[in-house]
């Protein structure tokens, strides 16, 4: 039986109630036919496997007690869903609990379920998050109360043109023109890490303390620990590695790539420096850890801080895309503040993994 907190409702247009329920592992199956349905996806899309959502949904995590999935339901059926990513923001004198939504869907025969739904979420939480998201959502936001706070620039760097251009879904004249282009931009970019810069994969639990990103007067920073990448190295369905970044044998930071198809995703990268020449190095150290992988052709990144979008022009990125980054809530702690967010903040780093997704 639902306590009596999960059994609120409102009364659908439609008549009747809708309930609000977190979802658990045995509605899996009915969690998958109902995503397949609004998102209009095959059944074989990555995004409905049912051991993907165990690990989204209902996997053990240490900054988040119970389902992560919330569900909307009309006469026993789902009729929406929003699941929260959990981010700890980290300042210098507090952690602001927050969480990104992901997965947010309803039916359209059920107007304002879904927004009922991120009601019920935001509680939860001291601030939601947003990033991207298609013409509607990001119409929808403002009516939620979502606040513009700055934005998310993503880049990527060709890495084998021909091979990427082989391997496009549609070969069409546009092909020819992109090959010349993405060769170009390969061969602008600089060919290694930079003399002293090293790369190698780390377990969790040596990278110490003080390699983790951590706040400063004008920068906010989503927290990260060895649990959390343990969680994430659980991946059942993307492949996640996790790098310690070394300069002259000292390590000074760490990236994590996420594997899609054809394409590396800079899924998190950190390094305990303020010189903008070490974020560019440990970028180009990402790129050739990348590269390491035959069967990459692209490597993309994201960046929402000024530091870390001129290391990756730097490195020879080339910016694809922004989005707004918006968030919701109580913010006044973050005033004044860059925040930090990467593709491990929300479901960027494996969205879409088993299918090209190109960027140049």
């Amino acid at each position: 039986m639902l306590g009596v907190s999960e059994q609120r409702r409102r009364h659908d247009a439609v008549g009747g109630s809708v309930f609000f329920r977190p979802a658990v592992r045995e509605d899996a199956a009915a969690l998958s036919t109902f995503l397949q349905g609004v998102f209009r996806l095959p059944g074989t899309s990555m995004l409905f496997d049912q051991r993907h959502f165990a690990w989204k949904y209902w996997a053990e995590r240490d900054d988040w007690v119970g389902s992560r999935s919330f569900t909307a339901r009309h006469a026993g059926a789902i009729v929406a869903h929003a699941a929260a990513w959990p981010v700890r923001i980290l300042l210098p004198d507090q952690v602001v609990t927050a969480a990104h939504l992901i997965d947010w869907a309803s039916q359209p025969g059920y107007p304002g379920t879904g927004l009922w739904l991120i009601r019920r979420i935001r509680p939860r939480v001291s601030v939601l998050i947003a990033t991207g998201g298609t013409e509607m959502t990001r119409r929808t936001l403002p009516v939620l109360g979502f606040r513009p706070f700055g934005e998310i620039c993503s880049f990527a760097l060709p890495l084998r043109p021909f091979a990427q251009s082989a391997n496009r879904a549609h070969l069409d004249w546009r092909v020819p023109g992109r090959l010349v282009r993405n060769s170009t931009w390969r061969w602008a970019a600089p060919a290694s890490a930079p003399a002293g810069w090293s790369a190698s994969p780390i377990d969790p639990n040596d990278v110490d303390e003080s390699i983790w990103p951590a706040a400063s007067d004008s920068s906010a920073v989503a927290g990260r620990s060895a649990a959390f990448y343990r969680y994430i190295l659980a991946s059942p369905r993307v492949r996640f590695a996790l790098f310690g970044v070394r300069h002259r044998g000292t390590l000074v930071g760490y990236f994590c790539l996420a594997y899609a198809r054809h394409v590396a995703r800079v899924a998190d990268l950190w390094v305990t420096s303020s010189n903008p020449d070490d974020w560019c190095a440990a970028y180009c150290t990402a790129c050739e850890a990348a590269k390491g992988t035959k069967d990459v052709h692209e490597v993309t990144a994201w960046a929402s801080m000024a530091i870390s979008k001129d290391a990756l022009i730097r490195a020879g990125f080339r910016l694809r895309d922004t989005a707004p980054l918006s968030v919701l809530g109580d913010t006044a702690p973050l005033a004044g503040r860059d925040l930090h967010v990467q593709m491990l903040d929300c479901d960027a780093s494996f969205l879409c993994a088993d299918e090209l997704s190109y960027l140049t």
